[in-house]
Formats: C-alpha cells, structure tokens, sequence
C-alpha cells in the first residue's frame, strides 16, 4: 500500500473499505434468511437486503464522482487510481461475518438461533454505521457535498435497520430463546417454535370458543329460568283471577238467595195478616 497523503486519500480508502464490506453482506445474508425461524425475522432480512444491493450501487456513484476529480487533474496514474482498480478486501467485516457464520453452524435451539442471528446482524450494522459515519465527515470536511447526501442517506437506512433489528430482539425474539428450553421434550429433541406458537394460539382460540360456548348455554339456561318463572306467574294469576271469580259468583249467590228467602219471608207476613 502506498503512502496516503491527505484526508480525501483517506476518504478513498474508506470507500473501497465500504465497497468490500458491502460485497461480502451481499453474499453472506442470504444463508442468514434460510437459518432464520421468525418469519418477521426472515422478511426484515429480506428487505434489508435489498437496501444493501442499493447501497452497493451508491457506492459506484461516489466512486466515480472521487475518480471524475482525479481524472480532471490528470493523474491517471498513482495512488488514488490504483487503489481503486485493486481489489481492496474488507478484513473488518471479513471477520465479523465468519464469526456469525462460526455461531450458525452450532446445534441451536430455532428460538435461540433467531436471537444469535440479530446479534450477527447488529454488529455487521454497527460495523457499516462507523464506516459510513466516518466516510460522511470526511466528504463533509473536504466539501464534497454530493458524496456527503449519498453517504448520509445510506447512514440513516443503517441506523433503521439497527433499531428495527433491536425491536424484533427486545420486544419478542430474547423472550422467546429465553424460555426455548421449555420447548424441548425429555429425549433432548426440540418441538418446532412456530408450531409450538401456531399450537398456542389454537389452544387459545378452543379455549375462547368453550368459554363462550359456556356463556351462551348460562344465558340460554337464564333465558328458560325467566320464561318458566313467567310462565308460572302467569299461571298462578290467571289462578288467582280464577278463585276471584269463583268467589264473586259464589257472592252473587249468596246475595240472590238472601233475596230470595227475604221475598218468600214477606210474602208469609203478608198472607198471616190477611188471615
């Protein structure tokens, strides 16, 4: 490697750095995908790793504006032109992608293997935020602006996707490797986590139709417990209305037979005194 002798040499160097870094995720995250469980887990990586085919060619865009400045000066030859025409290899990440690969070819759980997966993940991240962090001011000191914008916006895509990725991990996928142990039989075999979790929720949902099975058959059984009430108040009123008119008739009875015996009493009274 040749001397460098100012910070836009610096800046080369960091692209190229970038360049590598990016070319070897690209090929490194589609094993990721397959060994990943959680299927939001799977599509982050999916999307992201879209995101990182386009970031690889925003990097070819600020090649070209750092070579378009060499070339209208001349200087075909050199440093500058040299390490882009070399191929640059990115040991950095070069590592951190074999010790992922090194954590994936262990015997784990699916659960604990999607959380050893964001880790993986993350620091490839946190690698790709202080590369292009770095690289940004550099074109933002040396006034590159275009290269700064280009720097910057995949900066921010970083930086998302670290925290979409602390998300998944925080809100759900730590929880889950930490209790994956429950999930394994007593030969040591482990029980498939997203059956486990489709079986949860099946569970649940047979829990919730017996529940309310149970609801319908107490309001059914309330229902009948009021009609039969009704029905026999109606029952012992239309009784009771029935005894009244019994007893009135029996008291228009007895009224008329008093008539009848005060008649037939005054009709004796009246013939005596004839007599």
């Amino acid at each position: 490697m040749e001397k460098m002798n100012d910070l836009q040499d610096l800046l080369k160097h960091e692209i190229q750095d970038l360049v590598s870094a990016e070319d070897q995720i690209i090929d490194a995250m589609p094993a990721m995908i397959e060994k990943a469980s959680d299927q939001k887990l799977k599509n982050s990586l999916r999307q992201h790793l879209k995101i990182t085919e386009q970031q690889r060619k925003r990097l070819d865009q600020v090649q070209k504006l750092l070579i378009g400045k060499v070339e209208s000066s001349e200087e075909n030859s050199g440093f500058l032109n040299r390490l882009f025409k070399g191929k640059h290899h990115c040991k950095g990440m070069s590592g951190i992608i074999e010790e992922g690969n090194k954590i994936m070819s262990e015997d784990i759980n699916p659960d604990v293997m999607d959380a050893a997966i964001i880790a993986a993940a993350q620091k490839i991240e946190h690698y790709e935020i202080c590369g292009y962090g770095t690289a940004r001011a550099y074109a933002e000191e040396l006034g590159k602006r275009d290269i700064e914008k280009l720097l910057l916006q995949t900066l921010d895509e970083e930086y998302e996707a670290d925290r979409h990725l602390t998300d998944l991990a925080v809100g759900r996928l730590n929880r889950e490797a930490e209790t994956a142990g429950n999930n394994e039989n007593g030969d040591g075999r482990r029980y498939n986590s997203g059956a486990g979790r489709a079986s949860n929720k099946t569970t649940s949902r047979n829990s919730a139709s017996a529940s309310k099975k149970k609801s319908n058959s107490k309001s059914s059984a309330s229902k009948k417990s009021k009609s039969s009430v009704s029905q026999a108040t109606k029952s012992a009123n239309s009784t009771s209305k029935s005894g009244s008119k019994a007893g009135a008739s029996k008291k228009a009875a007895s009224k008329s037979g008093s008539k009848a015996s005060s008649k037939k009493s005054s009709s004796r009274t009246t013939t005596s005194r004839k007599k």
